[in-house]
């Protein structure tokens, strides 16, 4: 158990709550599946698959108002919200958890997979799901409000643990535990993939998606049942063949090295925080807006003189040349710049391929505007 880096403020815990009603809303008209967030609440007998109102919703302004009304409705026995992958909802609180977890990354080493988030309002109960997923994932527990005690299933895992408002529970993999909820808590919790075989089936999941992009939506072939000639050999299936070559073909050829690395550099620009939030609406600039930097700027080159990878708050474009690099390089001196003087350092007839890249650039926050009030 550790301070909590960044302080107890690191987090908005306002805004989390409110990012938790918003993510409750659809699942008050009953369980969804397949659909992120996920929305899961518990009490002490086990998971209700169908709270409906116990589920926050915009009569619990706060969550201590939430607290509350609960209280009265289950006389104080112990309940749990857990949403999991609520930061896909908002841009800002999605930022404040990157911030907070890059400091880390670049001190152990950035996630090869997805990190699982999410966040947990409860109190008075215990979770068991640490026991579910051993041991595939370490947990860290950025507590909020209140507290949360990690509680080792067998005593060499070692000792129960507790964390308070503005600090830190780290618990390994491979030591299953539960956690339990004190009073008016609110906690932040991270799974990091620890277990190989995880990453052994995220890349066969992107070999996969390249072998049905090749084939297209052809259907999976049925053999007549028993076969006509019980003495001839078993049938050829064409189909099983054609699907070895491709599997040869993306696996022996560039591409695929070439689709790792840019889901590698999506998610070094995502700090791992998978889904990323989606990219803000367009807008179009014009020589008078002033820009200055926004989210960092990942870049990672392609084979040699084919050009870079740039990714932002996890989404990537692949770009050729150096004008691109001198326009970064702009953007990252100190102040503002115009769209304008951005152009000048352009060839007269290419501003606007800059202008496209600002674009570009605004719509994933890689850069943002001074001054106007219409982009989000």
């Amino acid at each position: 158990m550790l301070s909590a880096p960044g302080g107890p403020q690191a987090l908005d815990a306002g805004r989390a709550y409110r990012v938790m009603v918003e993510a409750a809303h659809p699942f008050r008209a009953g369980t969804r599946f397949r659909a992120l967030p996920d929305v899961r609440f518990l009490v002490e007998g086990g998971r209700i698959r169908t709270p409906g109102d116990l589920l926050p919703g915009p009569e619990d302004g706060t969550a201590e108002q939430y607290a509350d009304r609960l209280d009265a409705r289950l006389r104080g026995n112990g309940r749990l919200l857990a949403v999991e992958q609520p930061l896909l909802l908002d841009h800002a609180l999605w930022a404040q958890v990157r911030d907070l977890v890059v400091p880390l990354w670049e001190r152990i080493g950035h996630p090869v997979l997805p990190v699982v988030t999410e966040l947990a309002l409860g109190e008075g109960i215990t979770d068991g799901d640490g026991l579910r997923r051993e041991p595939v994932h370490a947990a860290l527990v950025w507590v909020l409000s209140g507290s949360v005690t990690a509680v080792p299933a067998r005593e060499q895992d070692g000792p129960t643990t507790t964390a308070r408002a503005g600090e830190l529970l780290h618990w390994p993999a491979g030591r299953p535990h539960a956690l339990r909820y004190g009073p008016r808590t609110l906690a932040l919790r991270l799974l990091v993939p620890a277990d190989a075989r995880l990453l052994t089936e995220a890349v066969k999941d992107v070999v996969a998606g390249m072998l049905h992009e090749r084939r297209g939506h052809d259907q999976v072939p049925y053999l007549s049942y028993p076969p006509p000639d019980a003495e001839a050999r078993a049938p050829e299936v064409p189909e099983l063949g054609e699907t070895g070559a491709g599997l040869r073909e993306v696996t022996g050829a560039d591409r695929l090295g070439l689709v790792l690395r840019v889901l590698w550099a999506r998610r070094v620009s995502a700090a791992a925080l998978e889904p990323a939030p989606a990219p803000r609406r367009p807008i179009r600039l014009v020589p008078g807006d002033r820009l200055r930097p926004g989210s960092p700027v990942v870049r990672m080159p392609l084979d040699e003189g084919q050009g870079w990878i740039w990714a932002v708050d996890g989404h990537a474009f692949s770009l050729r040349g150096t004008l691109s690099e001198r326009i970064l390089d702009l953007l990252r001196k100190h102040g503002a710049h115009t769209v304008a003087d951005l152009c000048a350092a352009a060839a007269p007839g290419r501003e606007h391929q800059v202008v496209a890249l600002l674009e570009k650039l605004h719509a994933l926050r890689g850069v943002d505007t001074v001054g106007r009030t219409d982009t989000a």
